[in-house]
């Protein structure tokens, strides 16, 4: 028969960082100092908690890193452990973290090589266009750079596609979600927990100021898992704290040491900013359950055991996008419409994969039609990019000095280029 699981109470964090004693203190840091440099080693076999941010990194790097993590995480499936909490973060934000490492890379990467070579060598041909009858042997070579670059640039689509193609399952069938299935999937929180957690949670935020937490967090004693997520997350900022308890559950039931591996070490409430883990988090964990839990920055544990640093290729954390004024969720709704006017006007002219093809990529197409001009061009250009500054929430600090007014210029704009796309669909 199975036993009862350890009441949430006995262990939970809200209850042991207020009776944190001199003699706790002495032994948890003393068990912590002899024991971490062979956990960090893995010389032990206590089981390895990934955060989220260790699973979604595995999209966000190149294919040839991605390589080496699914091997790390094969040969040690057996000794990895996932929460509910991580599970559902994974789930959550897998797909999107796929797209836009398609979106934010591979396509960018290809765009770039148009934009910051090819078009530039156009650009310095047409403003030298005279002088350059007197200078023919430059204006060959320059042509000739100009053709190799285009050469390449097709070339470089091609593989770019191949690469997309053979990936254009990974939403729904990929190697790490099998590696993953088989780890130790742990699902340990009833409903009562979680309610429990919540009303401990929001005991321990009472009285803090949200303008003050980045100070705070530093301070002794004051970081509790999930502090830092009330900026970052006010709406429901539990999850870090729903992890700690299903971690600190499973070691006190298997009477087990425990390593949580992490990259999240900027907030401050994993680890301090300076990577070294919080004192009364390793004596809290001791108290509730008479072992340690070591808290790793995985940027250095993998570099220890893999020599790698699997950096994302990504522009800032992942986050989801939440408009706060009528002007930018205007801009969204009516670029989406924009979206659906240009691959509509693809299709009819068959341009391949019309449904799929990145937006910038049909634009080109169109300017070398001649179906818009270099100014239309830029201009799409620019709305595009102004639109991935709002539906990127790392941003937000910059979204949010915008003036209403200034945001009321980049909705007629886009409004000017609904109507351009619209009569072109007409002349067509």
């Amino acid at each position: 028969m199975k036993s009862q699981p350890i009441a949430i109470d006995e262990i939970s964090f809200g209850k042991h960082v207020r009776s944190l004693t001199v003699e706790s203190y002495v032994d948890s840091q003393s068990k912590y100092r002899t024991a971490v440099d062979n956990a960090i080693a893995l010389k032990t076999d206590i089981p390895i908690f990934l955060d989220t941010n260790i699973l979604l990194r595995y999209y966000s790097v190149s294919f040839k890193s991605r390589e080496i993590l699914l091997g790390f995480f094969s040969q040690n499936d057996k000794r990895l452990y996932i929460t509910a909490q991580v599970q559902k973060e994974f789930i959550k934000n897998r797909e999107d973290v796929i797209d836009r490492f398609f979106n934010e890379t591979l396509d960018k990467f290809g765009d770039d090589l148009k934009t910051d070579v090819i078009n530039k060598i156009q650009a310095y041909k047409d403003r030298n266009k005279i002088l350059l009858d007197d200078f023919e042997s430059l204006d060959i070579k320059l042509t000739k750079l100009q053709n190799d670059a285009n050469k390449s640039f097709e070339q470089l689509n091609k593989e770019i596609a191949k690469i997309r193609q053979k990936n254009s399952t990974t939403k729904y069938n990929d190697d790490l979600l099998s590696i993953v299935t088989g780890m130790n999937l742990i699902d340990n929180l009833s409903a009562d927990d979680i309610k429990f957690l919540q009303v401990e949670f929001d005991g321990l935020k009472k009285g803090i100021d949200p303008g003050k937490i980045k100070t705070e967090i530093n301070k002794a004693q004051k970081a509790f898992p999930g502090m830092a997520d009330l900026i970052e997350k006010p709406d429901h900022p539990y999850g870090d704290y729903f992890i700690f308890h299903e971690i600190i559950r499973v070691m006190k039931e298997n009477n087990t040491d425990a390593i949580f591996l992490t990259y999240d070490t900027t907030k401050g409430d994993w680890l301090k900013t300076n990577k070294e883990p919080h004192g009364h988090y390793i004596q809290t964990v001791y108290q509730a359950t008479g072992h340690t839990l070591f808290f790793l920055d995985a940027e250095r544990f993998f570099d220890q055991h893999l020599k790698q640093h699997f950096e994302s290729l990504l522009k800032g954390p992942i986050d989801y996008y939440s408009p706060k004024s009528g002007y930018e969720e205007e801009f969204i709704l009516n670029f989406v419409a924009l979206e659906r006017i240009i691959r509509t006007i693809a299709e009819f002219v068959v341009i391949d994969h019309y449904d799929k093809t990145p937006l910038t990529r049909i634009i080109d197409e169109f300017q070398q039609r001649n179906y818009i001009n270099k100014q239309g061009w830029s201009e799409f250009r620019q709305l595009s990019q102004f639109k991935n500054l709002l539906t990127h929430g790392h941003d937000r600090d910059k979204i949010d000095t915008i003036d209403p007014d200034e945001f009321a210029v980049w909705v007629n704009r886009l409004d000017a280029m609904i109507t351009v796309m619209k009569d072109l669909y007409r002349r067509l």
